[in-house]
Parts: structure tokens; C-alpha cells; sequence
């Protein structure tokens, strides 16, 4: 499993974006101190980025606002997921 320290590093600097671009936020979504995945700044609300195996049918979902997306997520992971256990 790869634990990444320091994700600033894979990131642009300020100074490092084309002008007139500004950086998403991100917001992370953790459930039961499981991390599973981030919720990005989109322009129709939210991004979920999923990385746990639980909820990557839910990957690259659109959502209204950090709340809807936390709370599906929420869901499928108490569930068990959306799809065929792997």
C-alpha cells in the first residue's frame, strides 16, 4: 500500500499555473477513520475522487455540494459498495 506524506510536492505552486487559473480545493472524505477519497472543487458543485476499492463506482461523480457527496459516500461505504464484491 503507498502512504503518501506529502502530496504538496505533486502539486503546482502558485506561480507554476497559467495566469488566469486558480486552484480547485479539495476537501477530504473520511468515514470511520477510513479515508475514501476527496471531494474537489467542480463548476456544477463537488467532484468525489474515490481511492478506496469500496466506493470507486462513485469515482469522478458529480454532486451538488461537499454535504450530498459526503453523505452518498457515507452510504455506499456502510452498505458495502455499489457493485460485485472484488
Amino acid at each position: 500500500m503507498n502512504i503518501w506524506r506529502n502530496l504538496h510536492r505533486f502539486t503546482p505552486a502558485a506561480s507554476q499555473t497559467a495566469p488566469g487559473v486558480s486552484m480547485r480545493h479539495s476537501h477530504p472524505i473520511e468515514v470511520d477513520g477510513v479515508f475514501l477519497g476527496a471531494a474537489v472543487e467542480h463548476e456544477l458543485g463537488v467532484r468525489f475522487i474515490a481511492v478506496d476499492v469500496r466506493v470507486t463506482d462513485m469515482d469522478q461523480s458529480i454532486w451538488a455540494n461537499i454535504d450530498h457527496a459526503y453523505r452518498s459516500v457515507r452510504q455506499v461505504f456502510k452498505s458495502g459498495g455499489l457493485g460485485q464484491p472484488y
